[in-house]
């Protein structure tokens, strides 16, 4: 079987739109071993991605393109994977829920996939850049994208995200620990909150004594 990337371009039915190169991208990561295998379905039920295959690649499975391990339940899935893709699509663009799906459940289930490699989200999904995942989210999740005012990066922002509305805390990190950028990605609230209790000490320190 067919499975690479050019195959997937040579068949997009809309060559360089953020949900179809993100499409894309997943599901060349997810055949290349860079993402869990259940990524190579999207985490979608057969029917759902064959549905998927057929609206963004018209030919390609025709032409032999395929994921080549079975499909899994969801109950298989990681359990954070449905609060991922729960979260973005409450998030969706105002009118993309009218207009965009199913695009819009599938971009959620490319971007929740992307959650489960190791290095930088646009890394995992097979894109040039954070730009781009920026643009998907522009176009698709803007309520999402906006909620991000401190330039979190991606990955962890949608975890803290999902964390907010489960009222979980501490919130677990996402699966980044082999990058070599985990510092400098997780290391910038600890910079805050480490001069937070500098300030916190030095107005402690001035304080009267009784």
């Amino acid at each position: 079987m067919n499975r690479s990337l050019l195959l997937l371009d040579a068949f997009a039915a809309q060559p360089g739109d953020p949900v179809t190169r993100a499409l894309a991208g997943v599901l060349e990561s997810a055949c290349a071993g860079r993402l869990p295998r259940f990524a190579q379905w999207l985490g979608l039920p057969p029917d759902a991605f064959r549905h998927m295959l057929d609206h963004c690649f018209p030919g390609a499975a025709q032409a032999g393109w395929a994921p080549d391990v079975p499909p899994q339940a969801p109950d298989s899935l990681p359990c954070e994977f449905a609060d991922l893709v729960e979260m973005l699509e409450d998030g969706c663009t105002p009118g993309a829920a009218g207009t965009l799906v199913p695009l819009v459940h599938w971009a959620a289930h490319a971007l929740a996939c992307g959650c489960f490699g190791h290095t930088h989200l646009w890394q995992d999904m097979g894109l040039s850049g954070r730009d781009d995942v920026s643009a998907l989210l522009r176009q698709v999740f803007w309520p999402v994208f906006a909620a991000n005012t401190t330039d979190m990066k991606w990955k962890k922002f949608f975890y803290h995200r999902v964390c907010e509305r489960l009222d979980i805390h501490p919130c677990p990190e996402p699966s980044c620990e082999g990058c070599d950028h985990y510092a400098a990605c997780h290391g910038a609230e600890s910079a805050i909150e480490s001069a937070i209790e500098s300030v916190i000490e030095s107005v402690i320190v001035r304080q009267p004594r009784s």
